[in-house]
């Protein structure tokens, strides 16, 4: 920047300064006096009128409801469905009975395992509903209390029997198998439920 355009900017500056100083002085010269006495407003005196003050209680008796001269009549009985079921249940298990019977104690002699409660599965409902007949194959170990374990299904083309058959099977209870007068476990056996509806 030159020192002449310097110059030629402090000029306005200057002006314009002192216009802005003028301003204000005149401005705060008018308003320089001291604030007059305002108007004067009475506040009324407020006064509580004495009042009795009593407490009342509701001791009212709500009305007594109509007496309903008829009853109100009664809901008929539901209807349920109730197909005509009859479960026929072969039951085919794979046994070699060689059972001798002898002595006082259950286990005192040697033999195959044999059923002795064998309670039939419970048709499922939805399969007596679509007339649904079929069969299912389990399987088994018959342990040495004659309680079934690890009931699994080997063969059941209608799935919707295979959860009353596991069922079933688990409730099976077998005379043990001996062996030398011990009872053991056998694995593997099979039984075979068929699910048959009334005609």
């Amino acid at each position: 920047m030159s020192a002449a355009r310097f110059i030629t900017s402090l000029v306005p500056a200057a002006f314009i300064t002192g216009g802005l100083v003028f301003i204000m002085h005149t401005l705060i010269s008018q308003n320089f006096e001291e604030p007059g006495d305002g108007d004067e407003y009475k506040i009324p005196d407020i006064t509580m009128p004495q009042r009795e003050i009593s407490t009342e209680y509701d001791t009212s008796k709500p009305d007594k409801p109509e007496e309903v001269d008829e009853p109100p009549p009664e809901l008929p009985e539901p209807e349920f469905e109730n197909p005509n079921v009859d479960v026929s249940v072969s039951i085919k298990p794979n046994l070699n009975q060689k059972l001798k019977v002898g002595g006082l104690s259950g286990f005192s002699s040697d033999g195959d395992y044999l059923p002795i409660v064998k309670p039939q599965p419970k048709y499922p409902s939805r399969a007596a509903s679509r007339g649904i007949e079929g069969y299912c194959t389990v399987e088994y170990t018959v342990t040495v209390t004659g309680e079934t374990r690890d009931v699994t299904v080997v063969d059941c083309p209608q799935s919707v029997f295979a959860s009353a058959s596991v069922r079933a099977a688990e409730k099976f209870k077998y005379k043990p198998k001996v062996i030398d007068g011990e009872p053991i476990e056998v694995p593997g056996v099979r039984n075979r439920f068929t699910f048959q509806l009334a005609e």
